[in-house]
């Protein structure tokens, strides 16, 4: 799957092939056509959310 990604808060924003997720026991993988990325995902990527974990994939 294409994402946008990045390894290191503040750094570079890449467009990556990442493997494809596979659902676990009782659960699904929803196809995403279309996500968008706004300041919320701004603030996790200058560091500023301590819910971020790294390499991180935002969107929402």
């Amino acid at each position: 799957m294409k994402a946008v990604f990045y390894e290191k808060f503040q750094g570079a924003v890449e467009v990556r092939d990442l493997p494809k997720p596979e659902a676990s026991d009782g659960s699904v993988v929803v196809k995403v056509e279309a996500t968008g990325l706004c300041r919320s995902d701004w603030h996790g990527w200058m560091g500023h959310d301590a819910d971020i974990q790294l390499p991180h994939v935002p969107g929402h």
